[in-house]
C-alpha cells in the first residue's frame, strides 16, 4: 500500500483555524490538512459557512460551484448550496444554508444573540444544533454526488460529523456511490455536553433517517450517540494514547457511560497525540507569535519574555490600562506594576467550562492571593457564565494582584501565556491538551493534573504533574513551586529549555503526520 492509494482525503470538522474559530478542533484540523497536502496530498476541507465566519486568509472563492441539492430533514426540505475557496493550498468546500450563516458562533449563542433573544443564553448549544449537524454531514456527501468526485478517505471531525460513515453505509442514495470510500472518526472530546446525542430513537431515526437497528445499536440509556454509530462503519481514533485507553476503560466516568459502552463493544480506538507546528508561536520571530519582543527559550535566552511581561502590564493588565478600545474581550481586576522584579506569575488560558477544573483552579488561587503577597494570577477564556463570574469576582477582590480577561483575542491570549512562569491546568479530564504545548514554546511551564493527554508533560523535565486533582494538592503544588522557582532559577531554566526542545522535536505536526497518520490511513484502507 502507498501514499498514492489515498491520495484524495476530505477532511470534515464544523471549525478550523483562520476560517471560523471555536475548541482545539479548529488547530488539527488545520494542521492535518496543510500538511497533507505538504505530503502531495489532495486535500478538500467541508465546513459550514457560517455569519460567523473569517475571509482574510482565503482565495479564489467560487460560489456555486457545483448545482444546489435539497435534502430532505424531519418532514422538512432544505435547500443547500456549495462555495468554493482555497486557504494556504487547501480545497475549502463551503456547505450554504441560512441556518449556518444566521449563526454568529460555531456552536453556541453570543451575547449578542441574548440580547436579540433572552431565550438563547451566551455560552448555551444552538436549540437547532442536531439539524445544523445533519443538514451538514448530508450535505457533504451530496456534494460528492453533484461532483463526481469520490475520495479515499473521509476522516470526521467530533460527535458533530460522526454520522456520515453511517449515512454512506446505510443510505440507499449514497451507498453505491462511497462503496470504495473509507471512513475515519477522530473523537476531540467525550465528554458530557460533547456527543451531539439524539434525546431518543425517535428523535433519531426522525432525523437521520438510518435504519432501525443501526439506530438501535447505539443506544446509551435513552440517547442515541453518533459515536457508537460510527464505529460500525469507521476506524476509530482519538488525539492522544492515553485518552484512548481512557476512552476504552469501563471505570472512566467522565463520558456519561460512552467508555463502559465502548468496552462492552471491545471498539478499537487508535491514540494519536496532537502535534503542534511550532513555526506558528515561534518567540524568535514577532510575526509568528504575535509578540511584541523576541527572545528564545529554547538557549535559555529569555530576556524578552520580561520585556513582554512589563508590556503586557502596561497596555493591557494595569488599572490605569484603557483594554476598553479591544472590543474582544472584557477586563475585571488589574496587576500593578512590579517592585524590584518580584512576583511569580501564573497564568490561566482556556475554555471556561466544568471540565477544565475552573472551580478547582479558582479556590487554589483565592487560598494563594490571600497568603501570599508574591504572585500575580493572569486568566483569559469564555465559557459558562457561572465560571466567568466567579473568575471576576476573584479578580476584583484582588485587583492588582489578578487579572481576568473575558472574551478572546489571538494576540493576547498569547502575551498572557508568555509573561507567565507557569499555567495551571487543572482539567478534571483532557483528551490531549493544546495550551501545554504553546505555553512550554513560550518559555512558560506547565503545571497539570496527570490525566489524558496532559501525561505528555514530562514531570520535573519539561513540567510538573500531580494527583489527585484537589484544591489542596493544587494549592501545595503551587505554593510549593513559588518558592522554589525564586530560590533555583537556574533549574526552571533549564527546564524551559528542555521543553521547547522536546516539543519542537516530537511533537511537530509534520512528524506526527508522518510516523502516526499516514500509517493510521494505510491501515484502514487495506
Amino acid at each position: 500500500m502507498t501514499q498514492a492509494d489515498f491520495s484524495n482525503i476530505w477532511l470534515i470538522s464544523r471549525e478550523y483555524a483562520g476560517l471560523a474559530e471555536a475548541g482545539g478542533v479548529k488547530n488539527v484540523a488545520c494542521a492535518l490538512c496543510e500538511g497533507l497536502v505538504s505530503q502531495k496530498m489532495a486535500v478538500t476541507l467541508f465546513i459550514p459557512r457560517y455569519g460567523c465566519s473569517d475571509f482574510q486568509y482565503t482565495t479564489s472563492y467560487t460560489p456555486d460551484i457545483v448545482p444546489s441539492c435539497r435534502i430532505a430533514i424531519h418532514n422538512n426540505v432544505y435547500t443547500v448550496s456549495f462555495d468554493k475557496a482555497e486557504i494556504h493550498g487547501v480545497s475549502v468546500i463551503f456547505v450554504i444554508h441560512q441556518v449556518f450563516l444566521d449563526k454568529g458562533s460555531v456552536y453556541t449563542y453570543t451575547a449578542q444573540d441574548e440580547q436579540h433573544n433572552p431565550a438563547f443564553l451566551r455560552g448555551t448549544g444552538f436549540q437547532d444544533s442536531l439539524l445544523m449537524d445533519v443538514l451538514f454531514q448530508k450535505a457533504v456527501l451530496e456534494y460528492g454526488l453533484a461532483s463526481g468526485s469520490v475520495p479515499d478517505i473521509v476522516h470526521c471531525q467530533d460527535a458533530a460529523t460522526a454520522l456520515i460513515p453511517a449515512f454512506a453505509r446505510c443510505l440507499p442514495e449514497y451507498e453505491s456511490f462511497y462503496k470504495d470510500s473509507r471512513f475515519a472518526v477522530t473523537i476531540h472530546n467525550a465528554g458530557p455536553g460533547y456527543h451531539h446525542e439524539f434525546e431518543s430513537e425517535q428523535q433519531a431515526k426522525d432525523y437521520t433517517g438510518l435504519p432501525s437497528d443501526v439506530i438501535t445499536d447505539a443506544q446509551n440509556g435513552n440517547s442515541i450517540e453518533p459515536y457508537l454509530t460510527a464505529c460500525r462503519f469507521a476506524a476509530l481514533s482519538t488525539v492522544s494514547p492515553w485518552y484512548a485507553k481512557e476512552l476504552v476503560d469501563r471505570e472512566n466516568h467522565d463520558t456519561n457511560g460512552l467508555s463502559a459502552l465502548f468496552s462492552e463493544k471491545q471498539i478499537v480506538i487508535t491514540g494519536i497525540t496532537n502535534g503542534i507546528d511550532c513555526n506558528r508561536y515561534d518567540p524568535c520571530s514577532s510575526t509568528s507569535s504575535l509578540l511584541p519582543y523576541p527572545f528564545d527559550p529554547s538557549t535559555g535566552d529569555l530576556g524578552g519574555k520580561y520585556q513582554n511581561r512589563s508590556y503586557f502590564i502596561t497596555t493591557y493588565a494595569a488599572e490605569q490600562a484603557h483594554p476598553e478600545q479591544y472590543a474582544s474581550f472584557v477586563r475585571t481586576g488589574s496587576l500593578n506594576p512590579e517592585k524590584n522584579g518580584v512576583g511569580v506569575y501564573f497564568c490561566y488560558h482556556g475554555r471556561i467550562v466544568h471540565q477544565k477544573g475552573i472551580g478547582l483552579l479558582a479556590a487554589a488561587a483565592e487560598r494563594l492571593l490571600e497568603h501570599r503577597s508574591d504572585i500575580r494570577f493572569i486568566l483569559v477564556g469564555q465559557g459558562e457564565a457561572e465560571l466567568e463570574n466567579i473568575l471576576s469576582r476573584l479578580a476584583s477582590e484582588y485587583a492588582g494582584r489578578c487579572v481576568y480577561f473575558r472574551g478572546y483575542d489571538r494576540a493576547v491570549s498569547r502575551l498572557a501565556t508568555a509573561v507567565s512562569d507557569f499555567i495551571v491546568l487543572p482539567s478534571l479530564f483532557e483528551p490531549c491538551g493544546l495550551e501545554d504545548f504553546i505555553a512550554q514554546l513560550y518559555g512558560t511551564i506547565p503545571v497539570a493534573h496527570a490525566t489524558g493527554g496532559l501525561n505528555k508533560i514530562i514531570d520535573g523535565k519539561t513540567g510538573f504533574l500531580y494527583t489527585p486533582d484537589t484544591v489542596d494538592m493544587l494549592y501545595e503544588k503551587l505554593d510549593y513551586l513559588t518558592n522554589d522557582i525564586q530560590k533555583n532559577s537556574r533549574k526552571y531554566r533549564d527546564i524551559i529549555m528542555s521543553a521547547v526542545n522536546y516539543v519542537c522535536g516530537n511533537y511537530a505536526w509534520d512528524t506526527v503526520i508522518k510516523q502516526y497518520y499516514i500509517p493510521f490511513y494505510k491501515r484502514i484502507t487495506r
